[in-house]
């Protein structure tokens, strides 16, 4: 006999019920936008949670219906096998499918965020180190010959990728950094893989960060304090995942190399420290565990590797003999100097406003459960490591003498990749111990709240495909590309009036085009976002100052007068970009003596937009330059028509 000739028929009271209840859905639908109004508003401002908890208080309910009435309620027992089948649907997620899906979305999301990233414009701090690098290999020492304040580790850097790409190869520094963000992923699923025994944990914690830095712009971007941090958290990984002798050499190499770039690594010296002492089994429970004498013995050879690897980092300052410039030159950013912002109260006042942040309370509270658990273990030791570094990321911010966008960076780092701590651990409890108690829907519930909590959205912001495209039609046909996402905040023109996307790349071009190696280009652009002209085109500046004019932006010193000096020495093969339009429309840099300088020593040359290119005057005229060049516009106003104000 068929299935179908078995099968009773839907009986009339039956069919009535489901009609109704087909209605009352339709309706509910139907009306949704009014009935909405009715709930509280707490309820209809956290619409999310209070769906998961509406949720997981149904199948609480139904897991509790299904137990009490047993099995002989022929209802009940349809009740009991549905939730079995949802738990096992939840097991398999959490051991695989949930793992595929994540992987999947970091892989699209880097596959269409990479190719327009490389075209991204410069900040002004990546531009800064890149000067140093250049000038140091023509024979200008830094911290001496040219100020600043910064730490040398960037500087390494970018003289690396100077030499081994030439100067000016603006690609090279980017294409380094999305090395290193995918450099974090194969690290952070191999230390998943060896501490949890699965892929979960680390996949949702790397997916977690790439939410944060794919929507950030380009002056977030690159910055020394996500690699700085990233050099401290690879280092916390490779003693959890590896705690041999080799893990521990590493990461001390690791950690010294971060300091060499920020000095606020020390914040995370706790956390390394504490990950140093552990034995080969990676927790407290071998034999030389915590705080015993091979414990001792293991965090002191960290200590002295740490040590040696950060001598080495500074031997080339040392070696110019600047490290005391680099000393002095502190004195800039210390608290109440010229450079400073820092009070007490702002201090307090972003600390709390990063504890309070829901996600983050929780990932605190969960990470103090664990490390405070009476059972010891893996999952207790490394509970306790990332609490110590999650408290170490929280005063990142806070201590910085000045407040940036990208020092947001650290906390999202360290606070993503802890989340893999209670992210293993719900796992485990919800896979391991099924039975009436512990199920593993709650789990798999739990984990996919905490995703559509911590990512900013499902597609990041910076994920645009078309940039894509014209970024690789760019790359085929050795132009630019359209105006990427990432640099909407500035160059867009409803922005500011000064500086087009167009207009800065045929600059860029012109620059590359029709001056030499060692022509030195005056960037006199005065107005935010200081569109870098020297580092991307590999030519020197006659500004012997971090950022150059935009130094006076940010640190509270009048160099007008240095700047027009400066200038004056350049030499004949020398121009200068400025927009004339910008005389005397930006207070905090004036720089009357310079545009005096500019005016009396230069001519137009080339426009672009606002942006104009002046060179050294010689006997030939600029327009007879012009004609023979076949290049640019002659500007106008003349020189004449100019005057500083």
């Amino acid at each position: 006999m068929s299935s179908s000739q078995g099968r009773k028929p839907l009986g009339l009271p039956r069919l009535i019920f489901l009609g109704a209840g087909g209605a009352v859905v339709l309706l509910v639908l139907y009306l949704a936008d009014d009935l909405i109004s009715y709930l509280p508003r707490r309820v209809r401002s956290h619409a999310l949670e209070s769906a998961f908890a509406a949720i997981l208080a149904g199948y609480v309910l139904s897991v509790f219906w299904a137990g009490r009435r047993g099995a002989e309620d022929r209802s009940t027992a349809r009740l009991a096998r549905g939730l079995d089948r949802l738990d096992a649907f939840s097991t398999a997620a959490l051991r695989s499918w949930l793992v595929y899906g994540l992987a999947a979305a970091a892989v699209v999301w880097l596959a269409i965020w990479i190719p327009h990233y490389l075209y991204w414009p410069w900040c002004r701090d990546v531009e800064a180190f890149a000067e140093f690098a250049h000038g140091w290999d023509d024979g200008e020492l830094p911290y001496r010959d040219i100020r600043g304040y910064n730490f040398p580790g960037h500087i390494y850097l970018h003289w690396i990728l100077g030499k081994v790409f030439g100067w000016g190869y603006a690609r090279a520094f980017y294409g380094v950094d999305a090395a290193a963000l995918l450099m974090l992923g194969v690290v952070v699923l191999a230390w998943s893989r060896r501490c949890f025994g699965g892929l979960l944990p680390g996949m949702a914690a790397y997916l977690m960060f790439l939410g944060f830095y794919l929507d950030q712009h380009f002056e977030v971007v690159a910055e020394r304090d996500w690699h700085a941090s990233l050099g401290a958290t690879l280092g916390l990984l490779v003693l959890q995942a590896w705690p041999g002798r080799r893990g521990r050499w590493l990461a001390a190499f690791l950690a010294a190399a971060a300091f060499t770039i920020r000095p606020h690594v020390v914040l995370f010296l706790p956390a390394l420290a504490d990950a140093a002492m552990r034995g080969e089994a990676g927790s407290d429970d071998d034999p030389g565990g915590r705080w015993s004498r091979r414990g001792v013995r293991r965090l002191l050879e960290w200590t002295g590797a740490f040590g040696l690897f950060v001598t080495v980092g500074f031997t080339p300052v040392i070696v110019a003999g600047v490290l005391g410039d680099l000393v002095r030159s502190l004195r800039v950013v210390a608290y109440g100097g010229p450079y400073s912002t820092f009070t007490p109260a702002r201090a307090v006042t972003f600390l709390v406003e990063e504890i309070q942040q829901p996600t983050r309370a929780a990932l605190l509270i969960a990470l103090t459960y664990l490390s405070l658990r009476p059972a010891r273990g893996r999952v207790k030791a490394n509970a306790r490591t990332w609490l110590l570094a999650v408290v170490g990321a929280l005063f990142y911010r806070p201590m910085h003498p000045m407040d940036h966008s990208y020092l947001r960076t650290p906390l999202a780092l360290v606070g993503s990749t802890a989340w893999a701590i209670p992210i293993a651990w719900c796992g485990r409890i919800a896979t391991e111990n099924s039975g009436r108690l512990r199920r593993p829907f709650p789990g798999l519930l739990l984990i996919v709240l905490l995703l559509f909590e911590a990512l900013p959205r499902w597609f990041p912001y910076n994920c645009d495909v078309r940039a894509s495209l014209d970024s690789i039609r760019a790359a085929a046909t050795t132009g630019w590309p359209r105006l990427p996402p990432g640099a909407w905040i500035w160059f867009d023109e409803s922005k500011q009036p000064f500086y087009t996307w167009e207009g800065y790349n045929r600059l860029l071009r012109y620059v590359r085009e029709t001056t030499g190696p060692t022509t030195i280009v005056a960037n006199a652009l005065n107005n935010p976002p200081f569109p870098c002209v020297n580092g991307p085109t590999g030519r020197r500046s006659p500004f012997h100052v971090e950022t150059g004019v935009a130094w006076m932006w940010l640190v509270h010193q009048d160099l007008d007068e240095e700047f027009a000096q400066d200038l004056e020495q350049a030499g004949d093969d020398s121009i200068v970009v400025w927009s004339p339009t910008e005389i005397g429309r930006q207070p905090r840099i004036p720089l009357k003596r310079l545009t005096q300088v500019i005016l009396d020593e230069y001519e137009p040359e080339a426009r672009f937009g606002l942006i104009e290119v002046w060179r050294r005057k010689s006997k030939n005229p600029a327009e007879l330059r012009l004609q023979s060049r076949g290049n640019g516009e002659v500007p106008n106003p003349l020189p004449s028509q100019v005057s500083p104000q």
